[in-house]
């Protein structure tokens, strides 16, 4: 009885992986149609000015900054099921995308939109960590990542086949549908594999390293994320077929890497992984606010989101230092923490972008990765 038992709990588990990684599939997939396409979309078709740009990023940041309080609202809800809420949710609001014609629309639908992935990308990393055995976790989340990795190239692949003759509603309206399918795969993981009685909020001060890391890095990311390929697409031309190749070269690196950071991760450690991370990151935002060359910051954006696979070295820290319990509603409180920055960077960055140039929001950007240096310096593991 005690084998059978094993083996029926080993099936379960294997088919609630099969179904996270088609639902890790699908959402990714979708999301990267918008993604791609979006940057070209409002230049090209809304003509956004720059302060304009951070103001929609700051506005579409709020949610993730609700993201705590939503998810205390939803405590009913397991995470497979807060999952395919949340992918519902953001698949109807890129699909409305379709309908934008102006700023104030183009703001609507994309709160609306990201009310919903926020909360997938704070679930997502939960379920990754309950579906990985004790020791492993960084491999385990290198191997999810590389997954939806293959899930962006492809995506990044059809954005590229289609976009001499595609109109951009069209890829909206297939991004929110392939979400719409991530959600109803997420409906066959099993609620057990989920907290239902999680804690609304939890801010413990044995994690305020680990809250800080999250918050530079908020900082960085957004940065990053909202300046550097609208800078290539505004300042340099670079258009959607260019985008889409740099993007898929990305991603070919990005599904070697992710696997292999994850085991770097579980050999040396967090502490070591970020300081390395960190100290290559503020070299690159540098070059991206002096280099005059096109070819050079495209080489530069490709190393950067190589190295954002790293990042994936703070999710296992706290899984370190935080009993089963709290990781869930921590990674909560972190992703609100984290977009505290996210909120004020964006708008900061769009008005330091039109008043003294496009250089300026990635000087304060190294700025950031040098102070994350200094915290990651901080960390110190138990035995």
């Amino acid at each position: 009885m005690k084998e059978l038992r094993i083996r029926l709990e080993k099936a379960a588990a294997n088919r609630d992986l099969l179904f996270f990684v088609c639902t890790v599939f699908a959402a990714s997939f979708g999301f990267t149609l918008y993604e791609t396409s979006f940057s070209n979309f409002a230049v090209q078709r809304i003509h956004i000015r720059p302060d304009q740009y951070g103001l929609l990023e700051s506005l579409r940041e709020v949610p993730g900054f609700l993201t705590a309080f939503v998810m205390g609202l939803l405590v009913f809800l397991s995470e497979p099921r807060l999952a395919g809420v949340a992918l519902a949710v953001g698949g109807l609001g890129i699909a409305a995308l379709s309908r934008a014609h102006s700023f104030p629309q183009l703001v609507l639908f994309s709160v609306i939109w990201s009310s919903g992935l926020h909360l997938w990308f704070t679930v997502s990393p939960s379920l990754t960590l309950k579906l990985a055995r004790e020791r492993a976790e960084g491999r385990r989340m290198g191997q999810i990542s590389a997954i939806g990795s293959v899930a962006v190239l492809s995506g990044i692949a059809l954005v590229r086949l289609l976009s001499r003759f595609a109109p951009y509603e069209a890829l909206f309206i297939a991004s929110g549908s392939c979400l719409l399918v991530a959600a109803f795969f997420s409906s066959f993981i099993s609620n057990d594999l989920g907290t239902p009685d999680r804690p609304k909020m939890l801010f413990r001060r044995q994690y305020f390293l680990y809250y800080i890391l999250v918050f530079l890095d908020g900082c960085r990311r957004q940065v990053f994320g909202t300046f550097a390929m609208f800078a290539l697409v505004r300042e340099f031309n670079t258009g959607l077929a260019q985008i889409a190749n740099l993007r898929f070269l990305n991603t070919v690196a990005v599904i070697g890497a992710a696997p292999l950071a994850g085991l770097w991760i579980d050999r040396v450690g967090e502490r070591r992984v970020l300081c390395f991370n960190y100290l290559v990151l503020s070299v690159l935002f540098l070059g991206y606010a002096f280099t005059p060359w096109v070819s050079v910051l495209y080489v530069l954006y490709f190393l950067d989101n190589v190295l954002f696979v790293f990042s994936m070295a703070l999710t296992t820290y706290l899984k370190r230092i935080a009993p089963p319990e709290d990781v869930t509603p921590s990674l909560s409180m972190a992703t609100t923490i984290n977009h505290i920055a996210a909120v004020m960077v964006p708008l900061v960055g769009g008005y330091l972008w039109q008043a003294f140039g496009y250089r300026v929001p990635f000087l304060v950007g190294s700025g950031m990765v040098v102070l994350s240096l200094a915290a990651a310096l901080q960390i110190k593991l138990p035995k």
